[in-house]
């Protein structure tokens, strides 16, 4: 029985995978990187989903089974018993976690359990080794069919050129480097009786689509000056401090 249950489970929890996750998909004109959004889409319903339903819902399973047999109950009300506390029980699951939307999942996953369950009990003997081996197999195809379409489909991925660097550096709030142009180049202004500048500069590196923004920021009042620099190395997506030099301008130090 727990090898059918296992069976079972498995089945559930790629259906319910790949009926979740199918609006993520976006065939045509999609973004480049449309295939591993999806794929990272399904990674993140398997992780919830597949720990659940092999546990929550083999043991329930079993129970249920093993309660059904001890009432002996036979025939196509064994069926309907059966299937209404498999529904039941996997709405409960979300009531656990105080969740509707957990409910209703529950509940269609119940069913697909029930369902594939049932299928393997009594079609899993008449079935070939070899045609068992492709019924396994079939999800896993029918997701890399989806990821495939997906990469095909989209368009070619676009060059992580210095202007991207720089927005991408500039693009959050809440830092100092809110006070630094966005784009490349210098701002000039006083600030409590101080000449300042403030620049934004990039450096192209030995790596592909890494660069070097620096952050620089110069003061001056009355023959004394001082400059600080910040340096941040940015590749697409992410973004590194690699220190810097001199010290707080001394303006900053008394907002």
């Amino acid at each position: 029985m727990l090898r059918r249950k296992c069976l079972a489970a498995y089945f559930a929890s790629w259906t319910i995978v790949l009926l979740i996750s199918f609006p993520f998909m976006a065939v045509g004109g999609a973004a480049w990187y449309a295939a591993s959004n999806y794929a990272s889409w399904a990674s993140v319903i398997a992780l919830y989903a597949v720990p659940s339903i092999f546990l929550y819902g083999i043991l329930v399973s079993s129970i249920t089974e093993v309660a059904i047999r001890k009432l002996k109950v036979m025939g196509s009300g064994e069926w309907l018993i059966s299937g209404f506390i498999h529904v039941v029980l996997g709405f409960l699951f979300g009531i656990i976690f105080q969740s509707s939307l957990f409910s209703i999942m529950g509940g269609t996953v119940a069913i697909l359990f029930f369902g594939f369950d049932r299928l393997i009990l009594r079609f899993l003997p008449l079935v070939k080794r070899g045609t068992r081996v492709l019924l396994m197999a079939a999800p896993l195809v029918l997701f890399g069919i989806f990821v495939g379409t997906l990469h095909v489909s989209s368009p070619p991925k676009p060059p992580f050129t210095a202007v991207d660097a720089v927005n991408f550096a500039t693009s959050g709030s809440g830092t100092t480097i809110d006070r630094f142009p966005k784009q490349v180049g210098m701002q000039k202004l006083q600030v409590d009786g101080y000449d300042v500048e403030r620049e934004t500069a990039i450096e192209e590196t030995d790596v592909k689509e890494q660069y070097i923004v620096h952050f620089i920021e110069r003061w001056s009042k009355e023959g004394v000056t001082g400059e600080q620099q910040m340096l941040y190395e940015i590749s697409r997506g992410t973004m590194g401090g690699k220190g810097g030099s001199g010290t707080e301008p001394p303006y900053l130090r008394t907002q």
